[in-house]
């Protein structure tokens, strides 16, 4: 009974919230489905700022997730049965982005004021004295008793991966603490002397204020004889991964961007050049980190290929022998794809477009070229990834002979799905190609990936002679952005058709019990959802709302990793938000 008197209580709260809308004036007609889609988006706000508030009214700060059923927040339930309620703002990028957005097409401030309102009381409290923020993927807030809680035993470390915090408004809240931090982060995940980086960062590492004063040393990656790049395998445990990489560079960027000092740039354009170098000259694809590591654990640990730290040197060399000199941990192409060729793409392009580093504009053409050309397949009507390693080595159908860090004995490598994800980084790079020439390898690329989503034919290059599928069934928030960027960037109206059919799909089979959730049956609406972000884009092209005055999608990747009982109640388990609490359903709840 109180399950139903509370979605009974969305229902009326979110109908009786609605803001006034005004349309401003535009050639194109703004229908009842524009409102009923925007009217969503606003009852998903309220409600997830009216519980979310509600839960812990001592504070602004909001959880990552909402249970649909009760309005209260996800919780994370560690090995000795506390059951934590978290906010981890890291997580919640989207939701602040979506705010903002909200503000700017209905014309009222509450949204942002909002999103400063949070931002600045976490901002104000929860910043360790060296600058690194208390957030990431084993830091979060309890909202039982506000404190800072770890995930990652008592010490947690300080780690983003392809978060791409939104800095514009970080900077309007407080520009102090904002500097700070994007300064201390370079400090405390880079090795300046070795030029080794790790994705976890020190809360005890000192506050550097001349942290871009060094020189910059030369290239790690260095060419041999034929021109393929030497990659080192000197790395201590420290690895290079790529989604980290991408919140160290934007972080810099957005330094330089807003000091007028060019350097914390460079600094940027010299870690992304490693990746850059250590990717194959001949099929283009790059790699997910640029150095192999040290073997710094015992023989006897090393022994059992059952232990996968990273300690025992190469973990794809120790499992994947049978492929020589190419199986290295930087060169598989069928794992980690998403932190590559979309994450790391989106960040390159934007820094390319915002920052003026237009050579990442021609990295991410090469990246996206070599890598659709190789490994891109059709099979039985869907988009698949062939499993290889960058030089084109082909590991589909190998079965793994023992255990490993990519997977049990007896493992077959099969295709992987390619994800919708994907269509983002493929235009966004198109779009800026200076050059009609180098744009036509992607668009049939494109244009053949769109198809088998169903969305139908895109048409000719620049937008001509499309032929889509306006009765889509598609409800997805990637091929909604990617259908509203076509529009902005072509204004041929057949996009614009097939948008708002997506962004219609997605309201009627995502907005359940007054929330945005996977589909219906999922329990909880994630605060760094894309998809409402998504619909506001579509909201501002039908009012003439400039997208470049929009908050802009780089990222939903934030995720929360430790140690939590596992779902039988019983054992100890170390996994990830993503895996264990976000996929239950309604029908998990007691």
């Amino acid at each position: 009974m109180k399950k139903v008197l509370l979605l009974l209580l969305i229902l009326f709260t979110s109908i009786f919230l609605l803001p006034s809308v005004n349309v401003k004036a535009s050639n194109l007609p703004y229908t009842d489905e524009d409102y009923a889609r925007l009217h969503a988006v606003i009852q998903h706000v309220e409600n997830t700022l009216k519980y979310g508030h509600e839960y812990n009214e001592n504070t602004k700060l909001l959880p990552d997730a909402i249970n649909t059923l009760t309005g209260e927040p996800a919780r994370w339930t560690f090995p000795n049965r506390a059951q934590v309620p978290y906010a981890n703002l890291a997580n919640q990028q989207n939701f602040f982005r979506t705010l903002v957005a909200l503000s700017n097409v209905t014309g009222s401030d509450k949204y942002k004021n909002e999103a400063v309102d949070i931002m600045g009381e976490f901002m104000s409290d929860y910043q360790s004295p060296n600058g690194l923020f208390y957030w990431g993927g084993h830091r979060a807030i309890n909202l039982d008793t506000m404190q800072v809680q770890s995930t990652e035993g008592p010490n947690g470390p300080h780690e983003l991966k392809n978060m791409m915090p939104y800095y514009e408004l970080m900077m309007e809240v407080n520009e102090e603490a904002t500097l700070k931090f994007m300064r201390q982060l370079w400090t405390a995940h880079f090795y300046w002397s070795t030029t080794d980086m790790n994705r976890h960062g020190s809360y005890s590492t000192a506050y550097d204020t001349n942290v871009f004063g060094q020189t910059i040393p030369a290239d790690v990656i260095v060419m041999d004889g034929q021109g393929n790049p030497i990659i080192p395998q000197d790395s201590p445990g420290l690895l290079p991964f790529v989604n980290s990489a991408t919140d160290l560079a934007y972080a810099a960027f957005a330094l330089s961007n807003h000091t007028y000092d060019s350097v914390p740039a460079e600094w940027a354009k010299y870690l992304m050049r490693q990746y850059n170098l250590a990717s194959n000259p001949i099929t283009g694809m790059t790699v997910y980190q640029f150095k192999s590591t040290l073997v710094t654990r015992s023989p006897i640990e090393c022994a059992d290929p059952a232990y996968t730290n990273s300690g025992c040197g190469d973990r794809v060399a120790r499992q994947f022998r049978d492929f020589g000199s190419i199986a290295r941990e930087p060169n598989v192409a069928w794992k980690n794809t998403q932190a590559i060729y979309v994450d790391n793409i989106l960040m390159l392009l934007e820094a390319a477009d915002k920052y003026g580093v237009s050579h990442f504009a021609d990295w991410a053409r090469d990246y996206m070229e070599g890598y659709l050309e190789y490994a891109y397949i059709r099979i039985d009507g869907r988009n698949k990834i062939i499993p290889m390693f960058i030089d084109g080595t082909v590991t589909y159908g190998y079965i793994v002979p023992e255990v490993g860090y990519f997977g049990p004995s007896n493992m077959r490598l099969d295709y992987v799905d390619m994800p919708t994800t994907y269509l983002l980084p493929i235009l966004r790079t198109i779009l800026q190609q200076d050059n009609d020439q180098d744009k036509v390898k992607l668009w049939g690329y494109f244009r053949d990936i769109v198809y088998t989503y169903g969305i139908g034919d895109i048409g000719e290059l620049g937008g001509a002679k499309p032929n889509l599928n306006v009765d889509t069934s598609i409800d997805d928030p990637f091929a909604l952005m990617t259908m509203v960027e076509l529009y902005d960037e072509t204004k041929n109206p057949a996009y614009l058709e097939v948008a708002r059919t997506i962004g219609n799909n997605i309201v009627r089979e995502k907005f359940h019990r007054g929330f945005f959730v996977q589909n219906e049956i999922m329990l909880y609406s994630r605060l760094d959802q894309p998809d409402t972000l998504a619909l506001l884009s579509l909201d501002a092209v039908l009012r003439c709302i400039p997208l470049k005055d929009m908050p802009f999608y780089l990222a939903d990747s934030g995720y929360i990793h430790g140690y939590l009982l596992s779902d039988d109640g019983v054992v100890e388990d170390r996994s990830y938000t993503q895996n264990v609490i976000y996929t239950k359903t309604i029908f998990d709840w007691e």
